[in-house]
């Protein structure tokens, strides 16, 4: 929300944006932790029930983009502490020594029965854009920082589009700590590769099309020309007829990805169903859609993204501007007026501007 409220130059909009970011700063752990949810008139926030690891990476991206749109270092300055320790919280989930972020199910932005784990895709992009915005906001406002990784993307590279050529000392210093780790690895590189995987669990790679991780690759820098323009070919079906499906191909339980944990399912409110076709499993967010419009402006040229930003329009024009959270096979669902969709809305509009 605050990536596309922050290019308007709307000035009640920059403040909204100013006012939310103080809100998570002051509400964060004493490690550094962002929370998932803040109400600001009861003092509550949540660390959601599984814990939560995407906010904290988002706030170094949020402060970033305050300060591009404003040139105001004085809150920059303010804020800097809280951008550090987030890094600083987020070096500390690398739990298997490769440079690499981990994080249990349901730690993101997908938080309830379809899951990925242990080293996602979704995450350690962020990180990555986050490890690069933390640099710059020091950068600007004068701070030293050292990122806890030298070479972020192309660690993710190296692991979530596995090809013949790594050297397993991109992967990790030591060697593979498991054969089987490293019998996969070599398995996936044979492949023709149209994606990133969505995420290593253990010893196995999930090979799964997580559409916002792959898009944010592209917009964070992650991935390169070649490898962005292979994603944008691959995922063009999933803004068909509503942008964009979190999964162009809904996982079933009987899969052996084991993302869809049914016991999750059957305990939690209907609404948050995640059966094929419906909420995170394959229904298409607008949201979601607006990175995918910005991803195709930066990979493919503004005039490309055009198409798709206008069926992400229409989406949140459903139910006369419902902005809904999701749409399933039965038309438009989940919360109404959301936020988020309106400001991946605006920041996509943002990249079509000369």
């Amino acid at each position: 929300t605050c990536l596309g409220a922050l290019r308007t130059d709307e000035p009640s909009l920059t403040e909204a944006a100013a006012a939310t970011v103080e809100t998570l700063v002051a509400r964060r752990s004493e490690r550094g932790q962002v929370p998932a949810v803040v109400n600001p008139s009861t003092s509550e926030w949540d660390f959601g029930e599984g814990g939560v690891v995407d906010t904290t990476a988002w706030l170094p991206v949020a402060v970033e983009a305050y300060l591009d749109a404003t040139g105001d270092t004085d809150r920059a300055v303010s804020w800097w502490p809280a951008v550090r320790d987030s890094i600083e919280w987020l070096a500390h989930q690398d739990v298997t020594g490769s440079g690499l972020i981990s994080a249990a199910p349901s730690t993101d932005w997908m938080d309830a029965a379809l899951t990925r784990s242990g080293r996602t895709l979704h995450l350690n992009v962020l990180y990555a854009w986050a490890i690069r915005s933390a640099g710059r906001v020091a950068a600007l406002i004068g701070e030293d920082f050292q990122p806890p990784v030298p070479d972020i993307d192309r660690l993710v590279n190296a692991w979530f589009w596995p090809t013949p050529d790594v050297e397993v000392s991109h992967l990790y210093p030591t060697g593979f700590a498991h054969s089987a780790l490293a019998r996969e690895y070599q398995r996936l590189a044979q492949l023709p590769r149209a994606h990133y995987a969505s995420h290593i669990v253990h010893a196995a790679f999930v090979d799964e099309l997580d559409l916002l991780a792959n898009c944010l690759a592209i917009v964070a820098g992650v991935a390169d020309e070649a490898r962005a323009g292979t994603i944008l070919e691959t995922i063009e079906p999933a803004s068909s007829p509503w942008p964009s499906r979190s999964f162009p191909e809904p996982v079933t339980p009987a899969e052996v990805s084991g993302m869809l944990i049914e016991a999750v399912d059957a305990v939690i409110d209907p609404r948050w169903s995640n059966m094929p076709g419906r909420y995170h499993n394959g229904a298409a967010w607008p949201y979601l859609g607006g990175f995918h419009a910005a991803a195709v402006a930066i990979g493919r040229g503004p005039e490309a993204a055009v198409p798709i930003l206008e069926r992400v329009a229409a989406a949140n024009a459903l139910g006369d501007w419902r902005f809904s959270e999701w749409i399933g096979d039965d038309g438009p669902d989940g919360a109404p007026f959301q936020t988020w969709n309106a400001g991946a809305f605006l920041f996509a509009w943002s990249m079509l501007e000369p």
